[in-house]
């Protein structure tokens, strides 16, 4: 059991510098278009925590899983796109990963 909660916070902790120094990266001189789009990037990725949530607890199908292998291979690409479409793709992780994060403590503090 410890081995799993030293694994999840350090995939935790990953995530959460990642997203921090990439919107420190690409983030500076953006304009006020690119920045409404990640935020709204990011309440597409709180949403889409919420429908993964809901879908997992029904059970995916077997073909699910392989849209892990597509969003890896999509990642050898993030690099070729505008500053602005990497802010908003950042953004979308960081929502994402904000709505695991405020479950996760919800679920703290019910225990």
């Amino acid at each position: 059991m410890r081995v799993n909660v030293v694994l999840g916070l350090a995939v935790i902790v990953l995530c959460v510098l990642g997203i921090t120094f990439g919107i420190a990266r690409v983030g500076p001189g953006r304009s006020p278009a690119e920045i409404a789009l990640a935020v709204v990037a990011a309440g597409v990725g709180a949403a889409a925590f919420v429908v993964v949530l809901r879908v997992g607890r029904r059970g995916a199908p077997p073909w699910a899983r392989w849209l892990v292998v597509v969003g890896l291979g999509a990642a050898f690409f993030v690099d070729r796109l505008s500053e602005g479409l990497q802010l908003a793709l950042l953004a979308l992780g960081g929502g994402y990963v904000a709505a695991f994060l405020a479950t996760i403590v919800l679920r703290v503090v019910r225990a």
